[in-house]
């Protein structure tokens, strides 16, 4: 195999930990090829909630929540999607990525998947970018919980807009990180072990991916198949049946915002952790949220002590606690194993 040094660059925002853990996966196979890789998370770069709030764009779900279950006398002034596209400009404060992003050949962006969409974080991130004049190769990635929809045909169309060549996607479901705050218990180890066979197959997939990438740099003829056709064609009656039946779940069943206040030690990490910004203190100091989030359950999966739930149904329930601890469970059976047995 001939070896290209390419300089590539992943910018990512990451819900529970999952997008980073893939951002991570790309960067190690990337790098066995001799690319130079470096990873941007944009909470680690920039005031991501302060950005936000100058335009706050959200999806549907937010918005109609707003609507039909207000957390608050005054709802948020989101911009929903349509307007935000139409009304997008160059931000200033990240101006300076025309050059400091300029001696990249390929940037990767990635994001999990609300409702087919990036996170409205990344969304404003993308929208405020510059448009770039040199035509830099770009592509997206994500992670999901079975179905991404038009995810990529959304980034292609953003990510053009803003000058760059857009030249694939890549996508992963590894496990139902969104459904553990409804569970009773969350095994670490089944679900451990379930990480470990989808990062294989991640990486299976991410090598088929570069094959394609060192082609386009190279000229050589190589066919990509992109997105899987049935998870395109998955997405149009899931968008229909979200619009409806999950609108309803969620809505009636998940939104909302509670405390346990005897159990809440006040540590502020649920408001240090809003990606939106948008858990303050109440007179007593203790967090409360008055608008409707994207609802990416850091701050319930990050609390110490278990005092934060959205609605009854997430009521002492389980948490999410990350890739990296359940990945620590997995390793641990197995060396346990390899020691029984020798």
């Amino acid at each position: 195999m001939v070896i290209i040094m390419l300089k590539v660059l992943l910018v990512y925002f990451s819900g529970t930990g999952v997008t980073r853990y893939f951002a991570s996966l790309i960067r190690d196979e990337m790098e066995k090829r001799g690319y130079r890789c470096d990873s941007l998370n944009l909470e680690e770069y920039l005031d991501l909630p302060t950005l936000w709030q100058k335009k706050p764009v959200a999806l549907n779900y937010t918005i109609r929540a707003e609507v039909k279950r207000p957390l608050g006398k005054y709802p948020w002034p989101y911009q929903d999607l349509d307007t935000a596209l139409k009304t997008a400009a160059e931000n200033p404060v990240i101006a300076n990525l025309q050059q400091d992003w300029a001696g990249y050949d390929l940037i990767g962006f990635g994001s999990p998947v609300y409702s087919f969409r990036p996170a409205p974080v990344m969304i404003r991130f993308l929208l405020d970018l510059p448009v770039f004049k040199k035509k830099i190769r770009a592509f997206s990635f994500a992670t999901h919980d079975g179905a991404q929809g038009d995810f990529e045909d959304f980034m292609k169309n953003i990510l053009s807009r803003k000058g760059f060549k857009f030249v694939g996607h890549l996508d992963q479901s590894f496990i139902y990180s969104a459904s553990a705050i409804i569970r009773k218990s969350f095994d670490h180890l089944k679900t451990g072990r379930l990480l470990v066979r989808k990062s294989y197959q991640a990486r299976r997939n991410i090598f088929i991916f570069l094959e394609y990438i060192h082609s386009l740099f190279y000229g050589i003829p190589y066919w990509y198949k992109g997105t899987n056709l049935f998870d395109k064609l998955l997405g149009m009656p899931y968008r229909f049946l979200y619009s409806f039946g999950v609108d309803f779940l969620l809505n009636n069943l998940l939104f909302g915002y509670g405390i346990h206040k005897d159990e809440c030690i006040q540590c502020m990490t649920c408001v240090q952790q809003c990606p939106q910004g948008l858990i303050e203190l109440d007179d007593e100091d203790y967090p409360i949220r008055h608008y409707h989030c994207m609802y990416c359950l850091r701050c319930l999966n990050w609390c110490p002590t278990n005092a934060l739930y959205f609605s009854n149904l997430t009521k002492d329930k389980a948490r999410f606690p990350g890739p990296e601890v359940l990945l620590e469970a997995a390793m641990q059976d197995s060396l346990d194993d390899r020691l029984r047995d020798g």
